[in-house]
């Protein structure tokens, strides 16, 4: 322990850091200039991010309802909100992470990232029903644009390089519900009310409005439910909430008109509980322990860019598979993180 802490000290004096098991040398000139790098520029450079943003636009422009593309793509490249009277930086679809804290996808570009997963998932079961029930019905147009806005409302996930913190606006909707276990979601109102308020405003059609509700709610189990206080939750409660928001009348799901397409959305965002608590609580954890070794504190603004950096070269689900691979050894791991930070051209856009 002591040989350990005297390298790490040693490292730091001399101004160049190597890994405690040997990985190339990484500069302090380098370390800074990582940490000088904006939000913007790692996932324009990242070879990983490009491509996923990529895919989504692809997605996007695929849609072949052309009211229903120009919808997407409005509320993407023009990102503001009628409701809360806000704008979101135009780059924003680029930089915003998927979650507002350590968790899944949290880093430049990750909110393009998980909703092409998503997308691409929910495609998968499209191709399912095909194949093996011969459903050849399946609205393509619908499972794109509701999975592509169900967390538009991320737009103003707001990085801030004081902390390399994510920062939310004031305006934004507190989290409720979720008391009890009864509601399974315990953040409605948050960006769920953001983005539902707003497919409202535009009268967006309806099935898109409840496609992407039931990414955060699923259509047959968390329609109506009722707390111990007799308060309801769930995915009418919701709607209920928006429309205030919106200044309209909720709509409120018809459980005997319910479309196969809304469970798609439900089950392909269900994928966070492995992405958030696996696959993306190690990722962070594994980049803190590098950061600790050289000289950062693990929750420093330094450890949260460096994270910011390395994931926007590498997918936390990447890292996470070269772990399990290892025989569940995080050391393989740690040597790959210390090679990007040390030199990351291989993972970076030509």
């Amino acid at each position: 322990m002591f040989k350990k802490a005297l390298l790490v000290a040693t490292c730091l004096v001399v101004g160049t850091y190597g890994s405690i098991a040997g990985a190339a040398e990484i500069s302090k000139d380098r370390l800074n200039s990582i940490l000088a790098t904006s939000p913007l520029e790692m996932a324009t450079t990242g070879a990983w991010t490009v491509s996923a943003y990529d895919r989504l636009m692809g997605y996007i422009h695929s849609i072949q309802d052309k009211e229903l593309r120009t919808l997407v793509l409005d509320m993407y490249q023009n990102p503001k909100t009628t409701v809360f009277k806000a704008e979101a930086d135009r780059d924003a679809l680029r930089i915003a992470p998927a979650a507002g804290g350590i968790g899944h996808h949290y880093y430049p570009g990750g909110l393009a990232v998980h909703l092409v997963e998503v997308i691409e998932t929910a495609l998968g079961w499209v191709r399912m029903f095909e194949e093996i029930h011969g459903i050849r019905t399946t609205d393509r147009d619908l499972v794109i644009a509701q999975l592509a806005l169900h967390d538009w409302s991320k737009l103003w996930y707001n990085w801030d390089e004081k902390t390399g913190k994510v920062k939310k606006p004031e305006w934004f909707p507190k989290s409720w519900g979720g008391q009890d276990g009864i509601a399974r979601w315990g953040w409605m109102g948050e960006h769920g009310a953001v983005v539902y308020a707003e497919l409202m405003k535009r009268n967006a059609p309806q099935d898109v409005l409840f496609g992407a509700a039931s990414t955060h709610f699923d259509p047959h189990w968390d329609v109506d439910v009722t707390d111990k206080d007799g308060k309801k939750q769930g995915f009418n409660a919701a709607m209920v909430e928006a429309a205030d928001y919106a200044g309209t009348k909720a709509p409120q799901i018809d459980m005997e008109k319910r479309k196969a397409e809304w469970f798609l959305s439900n089950y392909t965002d269900g994928d966070w509980s492995y992405s958030q608590y696996v696959a993306g609580l190690s990722a962070h954890k594994w980049i803190r322990d590098v950061a600790e070794e050289l000289g950062y504190k693990r929750d420093s603004v330094e450890a949260n860019k460096l994270a910011w950096f390395v994931l926007s070269r590498i997918s936390d689900f990447k890292l996470y598979s070269l772990y399990q691979n290892a025989d569940f050894s995080d050391e393989g791991v740690k040597e790959t993180i210390r090679d990007i930070l040390a030199d990351s051209s291989d993972f970076e856009v030509k």
